[in-house]
């Protein structure tokens, strides 16, 4: 017998005045897609999809081995090729599926199939349903052909679907190779195929719901506890311990670019050092889950341990999460509003309106540095990096020092500080260093204002170091500096009322040819007008102090003069140029720091 010659009339036998159909004696039923669609989408919806799969494949099982035995029994089959070919053929006369075989080898140890599906009745009724999928979905098909080969083929085979319609591939494509030649991922489909009933299934189901039950119960439980405690008042570490008992697993939680865990509990004496040693290497370690507000990352959970996760952990961590969503967000409400009274008070000195010690006792009330002492404001910018993520670290490399935020700018004040400008100078430049290796992305201006003597005199030294950032990003955008008021005092009253790129264009305009010049000829006009300036035009003063005769000095001064195009001899010709060649020296200052 050929499977090419096999028909619809010849294989089924319908009786009308009984309503019987039979294949091969077996009794058969015509049935809607649509009704078999509604029962595949009951059945997901009572099982879950996992479980539907299961059942779904061992029902397609069914009716293959069926039907293979059926074919077989019916003709006498020559080679095995054409009872296989039959079986596709039969399954087309189903209106199941239209069914090419592309491949079929058979030999002795080896069995290989290839061929595509079209039409499926079953990624139809399943997108329907449910829409389109990750994986394939024709599980009944898979099912038919594994059953057909089980009763036609001696050995253990295999079938997986490798393009689907129902994950909106352009057609269905089957394989079916014997289980020595197979995959592990694809016999990992086996194990669908043991015996389970109904029963079984819906038993299976129930104890599951009642594990997710009590696992809900459990988890809101830990949820009040933790709610409660929060109220209470306990600290960040606290409710970090409820946690980590309920987990039975070491926690902490996280900020971007600190080295420390804000708030941590480990369970093991050496968690600490466990934790640093081991949390960066090994990611398999650390479960991570961000807490978030509004939007805003406020830092991260990180749950240690070498286990996957259970569904019953993962819903306390997700109820723990709101808590400490909560926690944090007040946190750092209680933190602005802290930085807004030192803000406003800034503002009240700058306003001079209360006495000194009014003052001094209100700063007692506010600020951790001794307002009767020497201080210095820094103030840090930056265009990149979120002023409260710059706080967050500053605070953990800098315990000791008064740190907040004010219009979005990161202020630090230095208590009973050194007038050495070389003490300061070195303190800013290893806090721009640190900040440049920690945020390696980001550019920041740090300014030093001027050192206050008495506290009437702090807010003069924060808008001094703010308007050094300023002028910083000014004259060096896109990188990081930092300058200190002993480089900018000489033009701070200018920077008081002049915009910085204007100062910057001035300096260009009266400088830039002089400039040029002695670049491009190796030479030092530059230095000249420097010492004639400083010695207030004195013509025997200058050309002395540069060792020059006294035509050899008139000569450069005529040079200088023609590149500047200022007159020299007016005391408004040499203003200008003083107050230009200060802004270049503090450019010059900037450009040997870097």
């Amino acid at each position: 017998m050929k499977a090419n010659r096999l028909v619809f009339e010849n294989a089924i036998d319908i009786n009308p005045r009984s309503g019987i159909i039979k294949f091969n004696g077996n009794r058969m039923i015509l049935k809607s897609a649509e009704a078999l669609g509604f029962f595949r989408r009951d059945i997901i919806q009572t099982l879950n999809m996992e479980r539907a799969k299961g059942f779904l494949l061992r029902y397609g099982w069914a009716c293959g081995y069926s039907a293979g035995d059926s074919i077989e029994k019916m003709y006498n089959w020559k080679e095995l090729k054409e009872l296989i070919r039959a079986g596709a053929a039969i399954h087309t006369l189903e209106g199941v599926v239209s069914v090419e075989i592309d491949v079929l080898e058979i030999s002795d140890d080896k069995f290989e199939m290839e061929g595509k599906w079209f039409h499926s009745y079953e990624a139809e009724e399943h997108v329907r349903h449910f829409g389109f999928s990750d994986e394939s979905v024709c599980w009944t098909l898979i099912g038919y052909v594994a059953g057909f080969l089980a009763k036609t083929y001696p050995k253990e085979i295999v079938v997986f679907e490798e393009k689907c319609r129902g994950k909106c591939d352009d057609y269905c494509k089957f394989v079916v190779r014997t289980k020595e030649h197979a995959t592990a991922e694809q016999l990992d489909l086996l194990r669908y195929f043991q015996e389970t009933s109904l029963a079984d299934e819906l038993d299976a189901t129930y104890n599951e719901l009642k594990t997710l039950n009590n696992s809900i119960l459990h988890s809101d439980t830990i949820h009040k506890q933790m709610t409660h405690a929060m109220l209470e008042g306990y600290t960040l570490n606290q409710l970090l311990h409820l946690l980590s008992d309920a987990l039975q697993c070491s926690v902490t939680i996280e900020r971007r670019y600190l080295m420390k865990p804000v708030g941590y509990y480990f369970m093991q004496k050496d968690g600490e050092e466990l934790y640093i040693e081991r949390s960066s290497k090994k990611k398999e370690l650390r479960h991570e889950y961000e807490i978030m507000t509004m939007k805003k990352q406020l830092g991260t959970l990180v749950i240690l341990s070498y286990n996957d996760l259970t569904r019953e952990q993962e819903m306390i961590i997700e109820r723990a999460v709101t808590v400490f969503s909560i926690y944090l967000y007040t946190q750092m409400q209680i933190a602005q509003s802290q930085w807004q009274r030192k803000s406003d008070f800034l503002d009240e000195v700058m306003t001079r309106q209360s006495s000194t010690e009014a003052l001094i006792k209100k700063a007692r009330s506010i600020f951790y540095f001794d307002p009767s002492k020497n201080n210095r404001v820094i103030v840090i910018t930056s265009e990149h990096e979120e002023p409260e993520t710059l706080h967050s670290y500053l605070m953990t490399e800098y315990l000791n020092v008064e740190c907040f935020i004010k219009n979005q700018e990161v202020l630090l004040i230095l208590e009973d500080c050194e007038k050495n400008i070389e003490y300061m100078s070195d303190f800013v430049s290893i806090l721009s260093k640190r900040l440049k290796e920690q945020f390696k992305q980001s550019i920041f201006q740090i300014g030093v204002g001027k050192n206050a003597e008495k506290l009437e005199e702090i807010g003069n030294s924060h808008n001094e170091a703010r308007l050094i950032c300023q002028f910083l990003q000014s004259a060096a955008p896109g990188q990081t500096q930092s300058a200190i008021y002993e480089n900018f005092q000489h033009i701070m009253l200018f920077l008081k009322t002049t915009n910085p790129k204007e100062l910057l264009q001035f300096y260009e305009v009266v400088l830039g040819h002089l400039l040029k010049y002695d670049e491009q000829n190796n030479a030092t006009l530059v230095h000249t007008l420097e010492v004639f300036l400083n010695h207030s035009g004195n013509v025997n003063k200058t050309a002395k102090a540069l060792s020059l005769s006294i035509p050899g000095f008139r000569y450069r001064m005529e040079k200088i003069e023609a590149l500047l195009q200022e007159d020299l001899r007016t005391g408004d010709g040499r203003f200008r140029c003083q107050l230009a060649l200060k802004i270049y020296y503090v450019i010059k200052t900037l450009e040997n720091k870097k």
